[in-house]
């Protein structure tokens, strides 16, 4: 009966990996073929995309190790102190640290963009700067977490359905998780919170938008933040769950779920939300039909270019003058 229930989770769990790697793939894919990463205008875009890639080198790792561990529910190399783990474990820290400081340039673009229009300040030169200092800080953190720290550090872990921590030196407590992984978490998440709480209180404050554009940038924000909010899940039940002390490793199958919800969710609301991406999808499909959406014209293109010749858009909501 153990056995059953570990090829079920397995399968559903490499089945979600398997579909949203594609998604993942093929959204990309779109982006590039619709040129969105080139657009002066919004270098949201780019982030987006650099947040797609780094996710899909996650859901690799995930597709070719993780996932097929899990059915197995052993090893692929010698323990979970081995060489093999070892890597995969850095693999995968790396990038889930590196994720979580692209969550809090979201959240600082879409607070800036929106409740600061005039401030032109996520340029596309500031914005490849600011993804190298992320690069090289999660490089920093899962150098320390993982190699220099004298214990513990996260691995993939078949028997959990998922990851655990590997204890190397009982008596050195577990500084990877106090100085490195809880204290990034926690402050990703109330960082990214706060932001996304004084936004809506800002639109809410002067009212919802009403021009193309403006719409646009909101769209984006409620994206990011339900990426946020997988975050949040994701690595809520990593630590929630050891300290409610649930017996059942099954039940931990739950963060490798939502974790890689998190990994696709993004470009999931892409295929939604974005007109842009749509439209590429139709030319793709060969949906000719359907590739003049609203606001896709040519007239509506040549009235956006004319409105976009400054990144100081977002314009706030006026109030109508009284008629005389």
């Amino acid at each position: 009966m153990a056995n059953a229930l570990r090829l079920v989770i397995g399968a559903v769990i490499n089945v979600e990996i398997w579909i949203l790697l594609c998604t993942n793939i093929f959204v990309l894919f779109c982006i590039i073929k619709g040129r969105l990463h080139l657009k002066k205008d919004n270098s949201v875009h780019i982030l987006a995309n650099f947040n797609i890639f780094f996710e899909i080198l996650q859901q690799i790792l995930h597709v070719f190790y993780v996932g097929p561990a899990i059915i197995t529910g052993k090893w692929f190399f010698e323990g979970q102190n081995s060489l093999g783990v070892t890597i995969a474990a850095t693999w995968f820290l790396g990038l889930w640290y590196l994720g979580s400081l692209v969550q809090m340039l979201f959240a600082t673009n879409r607070f800036v963009v929106i409740c600061f229009p005039s401030k032109t300040f996520f340029t596309r030169s500031r914005v490849f700067k600011f993804i190298i200092l992320s690069c090289c800080a999660a490089a920093g953190m899962v150098t320390y977490s993982q190699i220099l720290s004298p214990c513990c550090r996260i691995t993939p872990d078949p028997n959990y359905f998922g990851y655990s921590y590997l204890i190397t030196n009982p008596n050195a407590g577990n500084p990877s998780m106090y100085r490195v992984d809880l204290p990034l978490d926690i402050t990703t998440s109330a960082y990214c919170g706060l932001s996304y709480i004084a936004l809506f209180a800002y639109v809410l404050k002067v009212g919802a938008p009403t021009d193309a554009r403006s719409k646009r940038e909101l769209r984006c924000c409620v994206q990011f933040l339900l990426m946020f909010l997988t975050y949040t899940i994701t690595w809520l039940t990593f630590f929630v769950y050891p300290v409610i002390g649930i017996p059942y490793p099954e039940a931990y199958a739950v963060t490798t779920v939502v974790f890689m919800s998190n990994c696709g969710i993004n470009s999931i609301i892409y295929l939604v939300m974005n007109r842009e991406v749509r439209r590429v999808v139709n030319e793709v499909f060969g949906r000719k039909g359907c590739t003049n959406l609203p606001g896709t014209s040519a007239f509506s293109r040549r009235a956006r270019l004319s409105s976009n010749t400054n990144e100081k858009e977002f314009s706030r909501p006026h109030l109508a003058k009284p008629s005389k």
